[in-house]
C-alpha cells in the first residue's frame, strides 16, 4: 500500500534537518575581507534526537567545520555547536538553541532486529534538495566500510536505498518510521 509510505514520510520529515558547514577559505588570509560566498561549504543531513536541541549527523559532515547551521523542516535556521563526536562510528552530536515546540525527535527503533530483505527508507537532503525520500531493502548486515575520513566502520547496515551526496547523516528508518541507522557515504575503493 503506497499510502503508508506517504504517511511515513509526512510523519517523519519534521525530524530531519539540513546541515550546512563552512570552513575558512584557504585564501582568506590574502583577502582584505572574507567574502561569505567564497567560503567552501559542506552540506549534509541530520535528525532531531530530543527536545533539548540535540541533533545527530555524520562526523564527516561536520569535521573541520568552522561553523555549522541547522535548518529545520519549517525553514528556520539555527547556529549549531559541536557537542561530541565519535569518528570511529562516523557520528557527531550538535546542539541548537531552538524552542522545544519546534523540535520533533525521531522515533527510535533497534537495528539488531533488522533482517536482510526488510524494507527501509532514507530521508535526507541529497544535492541540496530538501526532504527527499528514498526506499529500499536491507541488503546486508554486519558489513565493514571506510568512512570518508578514513575510519573503519564496523557492523554497518547495507541498503539499496539511494544515498547520495547530502544524504549523509540522515536517518535510515524501518517501515514503522523508527530510526534503525544513520546514512553515510561509502568510499568508492573496495574494502
Amino acid at each position: 500500500d503506497e499510502q503508508y509510505v506517504v504517511d511515513l514520510f509526512q510523519r517523519c520529515k519534521p525530524s530531519v534537518v539540513h546541515i550546512a558547514c563552512s570552513s575558512p577559505s584557504r585564501n582568506a588570509g590574502f583577502a582584505p575581507t572574507l567574502n561569505p560566498d567564497s567560503v567552501p561549504r559542506n552540506f549534509g543531513s541530520g535528525f532531531v534526537w530530543d527536545k533539548a536541541g540535540h541533533v545527530v549527523t555524520n562526523y564527516h559532515v561536520v569535521h573541520n567545520a568552522h561553523s555549522a547551521q541547522v535548518t529545520l523542516e519549517n525553514g528556520k535556521k539555527f547556529p549549531a555547536t559541536l557537542k561530541g563526536a565519535e569518528p570511529d562510528k562516523d557520528l557527531a552530536v550538535l546542539t541548537i538553541d531552538a524552542p522545544p515546540a519546534e523540535l520533533e525527535p525521531v522515533a527510535v527503533g533497534v537495528s539488531h532486529r533488522l533482517v536482510v530483505g526488510q524494507k527501509v527508507f532514507a530521508i535526507g537532503n541529497p544535492f541540496g534538495l530538501d526532504h527527499t525520500l528514498t526506499a529500499g531493502i536491507v541488503s546486508g548486515l554486519g558489513r565493514e566500510m571506510h568512512s570518508i575520513t578514513g575510519h573503519l566502520l564496523r557492523d554497518v547496515v547495507q541498503t539499496d536505498a539511494a544515498i547520495n551526496p547530502g544524504n549523509s547523516g540522515g536517518p535510515l528508518l524501518d517501515s514503522r518510521g523508527r530510526l534503525v541507522g544513520v546514512n553515510t557515504a561509502a568510499t568508492s575503493h573496495p574494502q
